[in-house]
C-alpha cells in the first residue's frame, strides 16, 4: 500500500526541532547537557545548541532548564509533524489493541484516559511503525470497516516513541508527546492537556 505524503519527505528540520522538543521535556523533569540532548534527540549538536539559544532568547529556557514549560508545549503544538494515514471503524478497539502484537503508541483520547482520566475514551488514536502498515490495514479492516470512526492510524518521525510508557494494560506515547498531540486535537483535550502540565510540570 503506497503512503502518500510518505515521512522521508517531511521537513527534516521540522522533525529535529520536535525531537529536542521531546527529549527537553521529558519526564522525570531533568536538566541535561546540551550534548546529551543532542544525543537523545538523534540531532548534531550544532542543530541542538541553535534551538536552545533561540529558546532562551524567548525566555522558555535558561541553558538546558526549561523555565516556561507551556510556552514551549504551545510552541510545539504549532509544529505538527505527524500524518493521518486513515481512519477505521472497529467493535471493541481496546480488545484489538491488546489482541495485536504488532508495536504501537496510543495518544490523545484513549492515552488520556489512561493516564489521566479526564476524557471519555471515544477515539483510539494510535502511532505505528510505517513498515507494518499494510498489516495494520488488513487486520483492521478484518475486525471492522474503512473510513470516519474511532480508530485513527498515525505515522510520525520514529523519535515518537521515544521515552513510551509501558505502564497499564496499553502502551502510551510519553507524558510529553501526550500532551502536546492534546493541544494539537484542541476542544476538551486542551483542557486535558493543561491539567497535565499542571500536574507534572507545576503551575505557571
Amino acid at each position: 500500500m503506497k503512503v502518500e505524503d510518505n515521512l522521508s519527505k517531511r521537513n527534516r528540520q521540522a522533525i529535529k526541532i520536535e525531537r529536542i522538543f521531546r527529549v527537553l521535556l521529558s519526564i522525570p523533569y531533568v536538566e541535561r547537557s546540551i550534548r546529551r540532548i543532542s544525543k537523545e534527540a538523534e540531532a548534531d549538536y550544532h542543530w541542538t545548541h541553535k534551538t536552545l539559544k533561540k529558546l532562551e532568547g524567548e525566555g522558555i529556557v535558561q541553558d538546558t532548564k526549561i523555565i516556561d514549560p507551556m510556552s514551549l508545549f504551545k510552541k510545539w503544538a504549532d509544529r505538527p509533524t505527524s500524518v493521518l494515514f486513515r481512519e477505521y471503524h472497529i467493535q471493541d478497539p481496546k480488545k484489538f489493541i491488546l489482541e495485536m502484537e504488532l508495536d504501537y503508541a496510543m495518544t490523545t483520547y484513549y492515552a488520556e484516559n489512561q493516564i489521566g482520566s479526564y476524557l471519555i475514551p471515544r477515539i483510539m488514536d494510535l502511532y505505528i511503525h510505517e513498515k507494518d502498515i499494510n498489516i495494520w490495514h488488513e487486520k483492521l479492516i478484518e475486525n471492522g470497516y474503512v473510513g470516519k470512526g474511532n480508530v485513527r492510524i498515525l505515522l510520525a518521525d520514529e523519535h515518537v516513541f521515544w521515552d513510551s510508557i509501558h505502564e497499564g494494560p496499553l502502551k502510551t506515547v510519553s507524558i510529553q508527546q501526550l500532551i502536546v498531540d492534546l493541544m494539537r486535537e484542541g476542544g476538551v483535550c486542551t483542557e486535558a492537556a493543561e491539567i497535565l502540565v499542571e500536574r507534572y510540570y507545576g503551575r505557571n
